[in-house]
């Protein structure tokens, strides 16, 4: 399979064309035109994740997270500097699937909904509709028939999630009956969360004010844990869509944070 192909795969899967105006979605660095047998998929371009996609051979790097939002020069010898030297010296193409990706509601973007097993889950934040009518939007938002109780409810987060340590903010309730969530940096959407009913909101990188201020329930499960495991599941579908000709593998990303828990020295989630 061409390269012009892979691209035009993603790209049905995921169309550019439904990405945020401010965002850098699409080709990072070109390469030529070739034959692609492999495909390594990754959270971030970092170099480490980019150097073992190589290593192991791939020809395309799709990552969720762009290069860089704003287009810069390589005029420091830092992670971007590297990044580019490793991408060009291999000829390989390296793109980016960042919020063309997020809002496919139906796609590996609500897979925490899913395991959370929420009845009538739906688009937290529309924004366009597509050619088949699907609804395309930001996070989600499901009810259980039965409410659960919040201690519970956080428990099972931090299980699905792999996040060991969840920062709570806002009022806990007692038991949980309708939950949304957006992966990623999703707190601006925690006022229309709460709005539509929410008793739980699921994101990360919430900030100190927005935590005070919150009206109800945020589990903030870091922008990693959340992402890192969608980006997985992506990498399923593309190599499904992509068929036999084209092998696709999932490189594991490293959570930039690590925490000091007393007693027990440093944990990473």
């Amino acid at each position: 399979m061409k390269t012009a192909e892979v691209i035009s795969r993603i790209e049905s899967l995921v169309p550019s064309g439904f990405a945020a105006p401010w965002d850098n979605c699409g080709v990072q660095i070109a390469g030529s035109e070739r034959d692609v047998t492999k495909v390594a998929v990754a959270l971030d371009p970092l170099p480490q994740v980019v150097s073992s996609a190589l290593e192991w051979g791939a020809q395309f790097v799709l990552t969720h997270h762009p290069l860089a939002i704003e287009a810069k020069l390589p005029a420091k010898l830092d992670w971007f500097h590297d990044v580019m030297k490793q991408v060009f010296c291999a000829d390989v193409t390296l793109f980016a699937s960042h919020t063309s990706l997020d809002v496919q509601f139906k796609g590996a973007v609500s897979w925490l909904g899913r395991e959370l097993e929420l009845e009538n889950l739906r688009v937290l934040d529309q924004v366009a509709e597509n050619e088949a009518g699907d609804i395309l939007g930001y996070g989600c938002i499901g009810e259980y028939s039965t409410p659960v109780v919040f201690a519970d409810f956080v428990e099972r987060v931090s299980q699905l999630s792999g996040c060991g340590v969840v920062a709570l903010c806002g009022p806990e309730p007692e038991k949980v009956g309708c939950v949304a969530m957006c992966p990623g940096s999703g707190s601006s959407f925690m006022d229309k969360a709460f709005g539509l009913g929410a008793d739980v909101f699921i994101t990360g990188d919430v900030k100190y004010h927005p935590a005070q201020e919150s009206v109800g329930a945020v589990l903030d499960v870091g922008h990693f844990s959340l992402e890192e495991e969608m980006m997985r599941r992506f990498s399923v579908l593309l190599g499904e869509d992509l068929g036999k000709e084209v092998e696709v593998k999932f490189f594991s990303g490293r959570n930039p944070f690590a925490y000091h828990v007393q007693g027990e020295g440093v944990r990473r989630p």
